[in-house]
């Protein structure tokens, strides 16, 4: 039952039906609209609405928003194009501080509702805090559910990372479907990630939820589980190629094309400097494919040289606001020229001539995007290989 409220001698008193209304009115993922209703003779004259959305946030400050009471109602508009996109699954909480004249005032109960993407009927399965939602194919959630478990079982015995927070994962049925979900995304765009919503979107088509998917999905949780390990407020970041390299060796074992790529670099000595995959990976497909394999190389290499104990200190130190450089000089003891010229010595690759060290690069902004194929432009670094073109 919804407690509401009348005024009397400058003090509000209870009353039943006092709030007629108190929705929200979601166009997902547009708009979200609060609409507030009153009875006839509340003696409301001004509402503050305040309202937040459950994520990770250093400053933990819900927004309000003053507005005048006419003919009883009070109707705001969130637009989200100005504020920037929800994923599906955020939880919205609100609540409305009622004024009368006198200044009196009241807050009426927190009422909570969950956002959905609801063109599609959603499938939900859920293991060891992985939930994870689906709308075509009966074996595509299953299938990827099962994935997303092996990766975070890669990521704890080979890098001693655990999932701290349950994450959301939301399998569309084509990418058009999942950018239609989206403000501002690439054409390119095949997921993204929400480090802060524990959320991730991918578009997988059934048929290729058994190649592309069970890289992919693993690949985008790797990047929720990585960030939930290390997460802080001073500003830290983590170099692209060690990010991505993660990611990629919570897939398991290499691909075809990753063992082509680095035979391949060894043989025509085709790498990157290790300092240049610090930042954005190059928007041109075949040198980021590179770009890709070569990071899971480096990232293999530390892990079977130092172990999972030296990777997560790197990582901690990373979040504490310490520079690449300085950062690898700590934990390693060599800084990012150092390190790549003992991996290159470690799988037998040409020596490169490195020139003395220039300001290290920061690394590139979330969310993160996957490839669903082949980009003109890549703005930001494509978390998984791209899926084969759909017919």
């Amino acid at each position: 039952m919804t407690v509401a409220f009348l005024w009397s001698d400058n003090h509000f008193v209870f009353a039943q039906n006092a709030v007629t209304r108190n929705e929200v009115v979601v166009d997902f993922p547009n708009t979200v609209t609060f609409e507030l209703e009153l009875a006839e003779g509340s003696g409301v004259v001004d509402a503050v609405l305040t309202y937040d959305v459950d994520r990770f946030s250093c400053l933990d400050v819900a927004s309000t928003v003053p507005l005048d009471v006419e003919d009883n109602r009070v109707e705001w508009e969130w637009v989200l194009t100005r504020s920037g996109n929800l994923p599906p699954g955020t939880t919205l909480w609100w609540e409305w501080t009622l004024i009368d004249a006198n200044g009196s005032e009241i807050i009426t109960p927190r009422q909570t509702i969950t956002l959905m993407d609801d063109r599609f009927t959603w499938r939900q399965l859920e293991a060891d805090g992985v939930h994870l939602y689906w709308y075509e194919g009966d074996a595509v959630g299953p299938l990827l559910l099962d994935a997303a478990v092996s990766g975070l079982d890669r990521l704890e015995s080979e890098m001693g990372i655990e999932l701290q927070d349950d994450v959301q994962i939301f399998i569309y049925g084509s990418s058009e479907d999942m950018r239609d979900a989206l403000l501002y995304v690439q054409d390119w765009a095949g997921g993204a990630a929400f480090p802060e919503y524990n959320t991730i979107l991918m578009g997988v088509p059934p048929r290729l939820a058994d190649s592309w998917g069970l890289e992919v999905v693993p690949h985008e949780l790797a990047h929720l589980v990585v960030d939930q390990f290390d997460r802080s407020c001073v500003g830290g970041s983590r170099p692209t190629w060690l990010d991505e390299g993660l990611a990629m060796v919570a897939e398991g074992e290499p691909n075809t094309d990753i063992l082509a790529d680095l035979a391949e670099g060894i043989n025509r000595d085709a790498f990157e400097p290790l300092r240049s995959l610090n930042g954005a990976f190059a928007a041109d497909h075949d040198q980021a494919g590179m770009s890709y394999s070569q990071s899971y190389s480096v990232v293999d290499f530390l892990l079977e040289t130092y172990g999972a104990e030296k990777m997560q200190e790197l990582l901690h130190v990373l979040a504490d606001g310490v520079g690449y450089d300085a950062a690898l000089e700590q934990v390693y003891g060599m800084n990012v020229d150092g390190l790549e010229m003992a991996w290159r010595a470690a799988i037998d690759a040409p020596v490169r001539r490195i020139p003395p060290t220039p300001t290290p690069l920061q690394a590139a902004a979330v969310p993160t995007y996957a490839l669903s194929g082949l980009p003109q432009t890549v703005p930001t670094p494509p978390a998984a290989a791209e899926p084969p073109p759909e017919t």
